[in-house]
């Protein structure tokens, strides 16, 4: 009886951590793939004020900074180790959950800080995170946010 016992347990508790691979395997192809497809669906990031302007679109490894309102928009492709680093951030992004994230901050209340926001457009379905403070997205997002604003600063340094 003891014997059939442990032996039953021992059963569980392989088919267990074999389990939990078969998960991390499962994340770890996901990210796999998305870098071999280089898909992300688009990622917005939008900060305004009464005198300030600017919107950030990735899509496709292309950005298109537009850095004042009726200001013709700048269009510049992504580097290759950029976007694998903006994918990995992505799959960290709970994009159910972007209109439940609280700021961290209220600046933006008494024009301290741009109202931002942050969106993920998948087809026709748009996520989109409350507004925050331009410049400190709420935890949650804030690595694909500071991100998404490095790749447009650098690439726009560049370009000058």
């Amino acid at each position: 009886m003891k014997t059939l016992v442990s032996f039953i347990l021992g059963l569980l508790m392989l088919t267990s951590c074999n389990s939990q691979k078969a998960v991390a395997e499962k994340e770890s192809v996901t990210t796999k793939e998305m870098t071999k497809q280089k898909k992300l669906p688009v990622l917005e990031y939008e900060a305004l004020s009464r005198g300030y302007y600017r919107k950030i679109t990735i899509e496709n490894q292309q950005v298109t900074v537009i850095s004042a309102r009726n200001v013709k928009p700048v269009i510049f492709s992504i580097s290759d180790e950029d976007w694998k680093e903006l994918i990995n951030l992505y799959t960290t992004v709970d994009k159910e959950g972007l209109a439940d994230l609280e700021s961290p901050t209220q600046k933006r209340f008494y024009d301290g800080a741009p109202i931002a926001n942050f969106r993920v457009i998948e087809g026709d379905t748009i996520y989109e995170s409350g507004a925050f403070d331009g410049g400190i997205p709420p935890q949650a997002i804030e690595k694909i946010v500071n991100k998404i604003i490095e790749i447009a600063d650098k690439n726009l340094k560049s370009t000058k």
